[in-house]
């Protein structure tokens, strides 16, 4: 399939930001957890922040910095550097609204997340796809072969933009979020034949398993979630759905094992680094050696990858529908449908994303 469309993996260097904000300090749009680890992040590398900037609400102070609201700025604020300080997927962190409200304040140096974190050397940790933009170069040849992989334009338009948001070349994704239920879309719910099983890693309070009985005929279901907060409340939402559901209080993954594990973050709790507690995980294959499967949802924090290569005999024996988050890794975005395209069994490819800021972006394969 041709490439057109395909855009530049060019990007703006931190370095100039880094310098502008060493010489005059810097301003932090937002006040929340990644603002203020952000903030933490500068002072550590000798970086005056100046203060913190709000959409609304009335004049404070934070970490002996003051905070102002849009409407109220201090003198002079507008024309120091404001890094955007706010990381999520809610529509009131749209990245390009956001900075779309500070210019029109008076900011004319307004940088978003993706624009200054590699300048932070590491020092703030793993923040799902934020990393140094040039890796997105380095593997040009399999985004390449990604872009390529997918079916349809909605799909090649959504990797494009993707792509051009992270580099920082627009502010936002056009199109996104997509209309419609993340995991079922209506181009998938019509294809699976009934009765289904369904399994669902990484099922947090149960709201995606309730969807599945919305949208697909369901035989029984297996879901998965290693978080002890989480647990109960999918085990309780799973005794009202009226079809087979076994709940497993474990994480999947390429091994049978007990890993070190992050939790009490909802639905963002993580396997991996020094966690803070341990989890027992599984390997699908060895879980579910002669189930029945016709969907598969996998969302499990940044461990897609190894959940799949745990998952390859249960896949090549039901070929299910396959709908896979996207958006935790940088490398999500090659190394899945390459994934996909190695099993050569002639799935179809799609791309969509489902929030903000580039979150909840999901390939489907079928």
């Amino acid at each position: 399939m041709s490439t057109t469309g395909f855009p530049s993996l060019s990007f703006e260097d931190a370095g100039t930001a880094l310098v502008e904000a060493r010489r005059e300090g810097v301003l932090i749009f937002g006040c929340g957890s990644f603002a203020r680890d952000l903030h933490t992040a500068l002072v550590g590398m000798g970086i005056t922040v100046r203060g913190f900037v709000v959409s609304r609400g009335e004049a404070s102070r934070f970490a002996d910095c003051p905070v102002a609201p849009l409407t109220a700025l201090p003198t002079g604020w507008t024309a120091l550097p404001l890094w955007v300080g706010v990381f999520n997927r809610e529509p009131g962190a749209d990245h390009a609204a956001l900075a779309s409200a500070c210019e029109a304040a008076g900011f004319s140096r307004v940088l978003l997340p993706q624009q200054y974190f590699e300048a932070l050397g590491g020092s703030m940790g793993w923040r799902y796809w934020l990393d140094e933009r040039q890796g997105y170069a380095a593997h040009a040849s399999e985004l390449h072969d990604s872009f390529a992989q997918l079916e349809d334009e909605p799909s090649r338009a959504f990797l494009a933009a993707i792509l051009r948001y992270r580099l920082g070349q627009t502010r936002g994704i056009p199109a996104a979020p997509v209309s419609g239920p993340q995991y079922f879309p209506d181009f998938l719910t019509g294809l699976a034949p009934p009765p289904l099983g369904f399994v669902d890693a990484g099922a947090y309070n149960g709201d995606t398993l309730a969807e599945a009985q919305r949208y697909l005929p369901l035989r029984e279901a297996w879901a998965f979630e290693p978080d002890p907060a989480n647990f109960p409340l999918l085990a309780e939402r799973a005794r009202g759905l009226g079809v087979p559901v076994t709940c497993l209080p474990c994480g999947v993954s390429s091994v049978n094992a007990s890993l070190a594990f992050s939790g009490g973050h909802g639905e963002a709790s993580t396997l991996g680094g020094e966690g803070n507690s341990h989890i027992q995980v599984l390997r699908l294959d060895d879980c579910l050696p002669n189930a029945r499967v016709g969907y598969l949802k996998l969302d499990v924090e940044g461990h897609e990858m190894e959940a799949l290569a745990g998952a390859e005999a249960l896949i090549r024996r039901n070929r299910p529908v396959l709908a896979i988050a996207g958006y935790h890794r940088r490398d999500d975005l090659w190394r899945i449908p390459a994934w996909i395209s190695s099993l050569d069994l002639d799935y179809r490819l799609r791309f969509r994303i489902h929030a903000h800021n580039s979150f909840d972006a999901v390939f489907y394969a079928y």
